[in-house]
């Protein structure tokens, strides 16, 4: 049975939680045909994102998405940690919804998941592409820009 969990542990944006649940399965079974999960989303507070950055990648500061992959053989496991304070900035630098930022954030944790690194230039490029194809036909199912506010 898949299993898809949303939390919202951050109080400086607004994420509709139920309506994301609701994007990411999509993108799950539709757009990553997905046949087995079990994935965690937690929304965390900028402060909370340092904290965890420093302490399993060694990196001082927040940043934007932190993937935990459990993936066994066939099933997609893991648990991501978005920083909406960290997407609100991209958001703005972009000029897009902070919903669509979120979005790119959950497709971008799922590509690692399957496999996908961004560690280099040729792989980053590609994984990028990749983002960008899958958060189009994302938003053609579903209004990802209703995903936050603020």
């Amino acid at each position: 049975m898949n299993t898809l969990s949303v939390r919202n542990q951050q109080r400086a944006h607004r994420i509709a939680s139920r309506e994301f649940k609701k994007a990411a399965t999509i993108a799950l079974e539709q757009l990553f045909n997905a046949p087995s999960y079990h994935l965690s989303v937690a929304f965390v507070s900028a402060k909370r994102m340092a904290e965890v950055n420093e302490a399993h990648l060694q990196h001082e500061g927040p940043t934007d998405i932190i993937t935990f992959d459990y993936s066994e053989t066939g099933v997609l496991d893991g648990e991501l940690l978005i920083c909406p304070a960290v997407a609100a900035e991209y958001s703005q630098r972009y000029n897009v919804s902070l919903g669509r930022e979120l979005a790119r954030y959950f497709i971008h944790g799922v590509l690692h998941l399957q496999g996908h690194d961004d560690h280099a230039p040729d792989d980053r490029r590609r994984m990028k592409q990749e983002e960008n194809r899958l958060l189009n036909r994302l938003a053609k199912r579903f209004p990802v820009d209703t995903l936050a506010h603020g």
